[in-house]
């Protein structure tokens, strides 16, 4: 079990690592794209016909990947009305069950979501003419990295501290 809570570990660091530095990239990429755009369209009226497309497919893949650093980082959003029933020693079987219906809930989403990017493949943006599947992969990529954040948390610490919130990280003294 050690050697597998190693590799687990050593591959979620790199994940974590790849996510950051592209949610940085994407972020100041969106940026600069925005504020050329709005410069060219309304300083030389003359717009960035194909920055829309490549805003929006940028986008797509952040908000994908940012789900997952969230997940990985304790910075989902959780209704916290359960969470003394959660924390109750006598119920770690319903963190236990909680886990494995988020991750049977994961991989159902990245099965229909790896057909629907294979659907799109052959449909081309209208400007940029690629496919949209470049758009669209980020969804299974972006799921991915959450179930191997998902699995790490749980070798690691447990399944209660899967889907522990921030709050209750910070209140208990044990930031993620």
């Amino acid at each position: 079990m050690g050697n597998l809570r190693r590799a687990v570990a050593v591959a979620d660091n790199g994940v974590a690592a790849i996510e950051n530095a592209f949610l940085i990239a994407v972020h100041g990429a969106i940026f600069a794209l925005v504020v050329a755009g709005v410069f060219l369209r309304y300083v030389f009226n003359d717009p960035l016909t194909w920055g829309e497309e490549v805003i929006v497919g940028l986008f797509t893949w952040m908000v994908f990947i940012a789900a997952a650093a969230a997940v990985r980082s304790h910075m989902h959003i959780r209704i916290d009305v359960m969470a003394p029933v959660y924390a109750n020693p006598k119920m770690n079987w319903l963190n236990a069950l909680t886990v494995l219906t988020g991750v049977a809930i994961i991989v159902v989403m990245i099965y229909a979501c790896t057909l629907q990017v294979l659907q799109e493949a052959s449909v081309a943006t209208p400007m940029l003419n690629v496919s949209r599947a470049w758009f669209l992969a980020s969804m299974p990529v972006g799921l991915l990295f959450m179930l191997l954040h998902v699995f790490r948390l749980w070798l690691e610490r447990g399944p209660a501290a899967v889907f522990k919130g921030e709050t209750e990280s910070v209140i208990e003294g044990s930031a993620p």
